[in-house]
C-alpha cells in the first residue's frame, strides 16, 4: 500500500483522528467496594490517585484514616454515655432532636446517635479524597470531627467534675 492509499484509508476510517476519550470515571463506588476492598485491604488495587486535582475513589483506605473513623465512633459512644450520666445529675440535652429521642427511650437515643455518627464517618471515609466546598476534603473533615469530639468529651468530663 502506498502512502497516498494509506492516507485515504485512514481518512475514510470512522472515528480516526477524533478525540474519543471519555473523561468521566467509569468505576462505580458502592457499599461492596467499601467492605470488599476497604475493610480487608487485600483485594483492592487502587491506592493512589492517577490524576491530581480530581475527585476520586480509592479501593484501599489508609489505616490511619480508618483508625480515625473508629476513634470518632468510640468517642461518639462515650459522648452518649457521658450525656446520660449528666442527665442523671440534672443536666438537660440542648439538641432538640436528641432530647426527643431521650424522651422515647435511652436505648433509642444511643442507637440513633451512634448510627448517625457511623453513617457520617463512612461517608467521609468513602469521600476522603473529594473536594468539599473547594475548601477541604473528606479526610480533613474526618480529622476535624475527631478533634471536635475530643473537645466535647473533655467538656463533659469537666461538667461531671463540677456537678459532682
Amino acid at each position: 500500500m502506498t502512502d497516498t492509499e494509506h492516507s485515504v484509508a485512514v481518512d475514510a476510517a470512522p472515528g480516526v483522528g477524533t478525540d474519543r476519550r471519555n473523561y468521566h470515571d467509569r468505576r462505580r463506588h458502592s457499599w461492596r467496594t467499601l467492605t470488599y476492598c476497604g475493610l480487608f485491604g487485600r483485594r483492592g488495587r487502587r491506592r493512589t490517585v492517577r490524576r491530581s486535582g480530581h475527585n476520586y475513589y480509592l479501593d484501599w483506605y489508609q489505616p490511619k484514616l480508618v483508625f480515625t473513623g473508629i476513634a470518632v465512633l468510640l468517642l461518639s459512644a462515650l459522648d452518649a454515655l457521658l450525656t446520660l450520666k449528666l442527665l442523671g445529675k440534672g443536666a438537660y440535652e440542648a439538641n432538640y432532636f436528641m432530647a426527643v429521642l431521650l424522651e422515647i427511650n435511652h436505648d433509642v437515643f444511643i442507637t440513633t446517635k451512634i448510627a448517625i455518627t457511623a453513617f457520617c464517618v463512612t461517608f467521609l471515609l468513602m469521600h476522603a479524597h473529594f473536594h468539599i466546598l473547594r475548601i477541604t476534603n473528606g479526610k480533613r473533615m474526618l480529622q476535624l470531627m475527631l478533634s471536635v469530639y475530643g473537645m466535647l468529651i473533655v467538656y463533659e468530663v469537666i461538667l461531671l467534675g463540677v456537678v459532682a
